[in-house]
C-alpha cells in the first residue's frame, strides 16, 4: 500500500459517505422549493416561454396583476409573482402541457378573477352564494371539485347543491379557496368537465377558444377574447 492510500474498504466507505452527503444536500434544496401545502414547485413548467418567466407570462395575460394596490378586496388579491408557482403546480397536477390548453385556462382564470384580484363572486352584491375559486366556479362545480380532492372529500357530506342554504354553499366554497386548491380549479375543470372540447382547444385559434367557452357555458365576448388574444400571443399562437 502506498503512503496516503486508503485501504480499499475505507475508500469505499468514504465514497458512500460523500454520496450520502450529496443526497442530503439535494433533499434540502428540494425541500426549500416546497410551497406551504407540500407540493414541489420544481415540477415541469408549461407556462414559462423561451426565457420569459411564468410570472412575466402571467403579466402579459393579466396586465394589472403586478400589484394589489387599490384592490377592492385586498385579502383575495395576489400578484402574478404570487400566482405563478401555484399555477405551475396546478398544470403539473392535472397534466396540462399543451400550449393552447395552457393559454386557454390562464386566459379564463385571468378574466374571471379580474387579473387575480378576486377569489369569490361579489357582484351584484353580496354575490352569488357558493361561487368562487380563481376561475369563479359555480357552487355545483365547487362541490364536485371538493369531492375530487382526497383530503377534502371527507369534509363534504352533501351530494348535491339542491336545497343547500347560502351558508352551506359558502362553507363548501371555503374548502376550495386556499391557494393550493383555488388556483388549480381551472385545470381541474378543463380535464374533468371539458374533455370533449380538448382536441378543439389543442388545435388552437379562435375556434378552439370558442369550443372552450361553450364548455364553460358562455360565449366569446369581446372582453374574454382580449384575454385570449393576449394569452395566445404569449404562447406563440
Amino acid at each position: 500500500m502506498k503512503p496516503g492510500e486508503l485501504p480499499r474498504n475505507k475508500h469505499y466507505a468514504e465514497m458512500l459517505s460523500k454520496t450520502f452527503i450529496l443526497a442530503l444536500l439535494n433533499s434540502l434544496v428540494c425541500a426549500s422549493a416546497m410551497p406551504t401545502n407540500g407540493r414541489p414547485f420544481n415540477t415541469p413548467d408549461p407556462i414559462s416561454r423561451r426565457g420569459v418567466s411564468a410570472a412575466d407570462v402571467l403579466l402579459q395575460i393579466a396586465p394589472t396583476s403586478n400589484t394589489c394596490s387599490g384592490a377592492t378586496f385586498p385579502a383575495e388579491c395576489e400578484t402574478n409573482v404570487q400566482a405563478a408557482p401555484w399555477l405551475i403546480a396546478a398544470m403539473s397536477k392535472y397534466n396540462i402541457t399543451h400550449p393552447a390548453e395552457t393559454a386557454a385556462v390562464l386566459a379564463l382564470i385571468a378574466f374571471e378573477s379580474g387579473d387575480f384580484k378576486y377569489n369569490t363572486n361579489h357582484f351584484p352584491a353580496p354575490g352569488r352564494p357558493g361561487q368562487g375559486t380563481r376561475n369563479l366556479q359555480m357552487a355545483n362545480y365547487n362541490l364536485m371539485y371538493a369531492k375530487s380532492i382526497p383530503e377534502l372529500a371527507s369534509k363534504v357530506s352533501a351530494t348535491s347543491v339542491d336545497g343547500q342554504s347560502d351558508d352551506q354553499l359558502n362553507a363548501i366554497r371555503a374548502l376550495v379557496l386556499p391557494d393550493q386548491y383555488s388556483w388549480a380549479s381551472g385545470a381541474w375543470f378543463l380535464t374533468t368537465q371539458c374533455a370533449s372540447a380538448r382536441s378543439a382547444i389543442q388545435a388552437g385559434g379562435d375556434a378552439g377558444f370558442a369550443a372552450y367557452m361553450g364548455c364553460i357555458g358562455t360565449g366569446v365576448t369581446s372582453d374574454r377574447k382580449a384575454y385570449w388574444d393576449r394569452a395566445n400571443k404569449a404562447f406563440g399562437g
